[in-house]
């Protein structure tokens, strides 16, 4: 991941070895910022990202059900990313217009759109028997009420503060408030389906995807901050009720 064109050359001083490494992580987190400023599609593919994971949390899927969708799901966003590259690729070698160019383009698009429809019905072939199972059933909505109330938290903080940016209302504040109540219900799905693994993923993904949707898209500690806000305020929250 060296981003220095003409010096590919790796360095065997551990100082060195170490800068590089730090160096190749900052390179690959710049391109995945970009990806996520610039284009749409992945911003939507977080969102469902962070819904299917919360819904597996609370459908109670095992251990390898939520690992195969967690491949399916960095499969698309991987996709989407090389996407993005082999437009940025194609806009360098032809600037103006070509019927090849647009090929290229068409069909880096056409693999993404093909892989995001087969996780779809890979998703559905998981998830779609539990969800209607439960939605079926009274007892199960008197015990997990307060995971699908969790769980309709994430997803009104993410529409409402994606939704806010229309009306140019304070940022800010917006990213305090919603990115909070997204990190909060997270940090209580989490605990409740005692699942270390979803809980960073989610949080990653939240943070990720409100620094995206924020207007002043420089300030990254702004999503940072807010998320954990969130965690501190689950913390404290879970104290009160059930003090050590």
């Amino acid at each position: 991941m060296n981003n220095q064109f003409g010096n590919g050359e790796e360095s065997h001083h551990p100082k060195k070895m170490l800068i590089q490494v730090i160096s190749s992580f900052r390179y690959a987190f710049s391109g995945l910022f970009h990806v996520l400023l610039t284009q749409r599609n992945m911003r939507f593919h977080f969102c469902l990202a962070i819904w299917v994971i919360s819904f597996a949390i609370v459908l109670k899927l095992s251990e390898f059900e939520k690992a195969y969708l967690f491949i399916v799901i960095t499969f698309v966003i991987s996709l989407e990313t090389i996407n993005t590259c082999i437009e940025a690729l194609t806009d360098i070698i032809s600037p103006d217009y070509h019927d090849k160019a647009k090929i290229a383009k068409d069909t880096a698009a056409a693999a993404v759109l093909i892989v995001s429809i087969g996780s779809v019905i890979s998703a559905g072939y998981i998830m779609m028997p539990p969800f209607f199972d439960s939605l079926l059933s009274h007892d199960w909505w008197m015990r997990h009420y307060r995971d699908m109330a969790a769980v309709g938290i994430i997803v009104i903080s993410v529409l409402g503060f994606w939704g806010t940016q229309v009306i140019r209302l304070p940022m800010t504040p917006l990213m305090v408030a919603n990115g909070g109540a997204s990190s909060f219900a997270i940090c209580f799905l989490s605990r409740v389906g005692d699942d270390v693994l979803s809980f960073f993923a989610l949080q990653f993904f939240s943070i990720l995807l409100f620094h995206s949707l924020g207007r002043h898209r420089k300030k990254v500690f702004v999503p940072i901050l807010s998320h954990i806000f969130g965690i501190c305020t689950y913390i404290a929250a879970a104290f009160y009720i059930h003090p050590l």
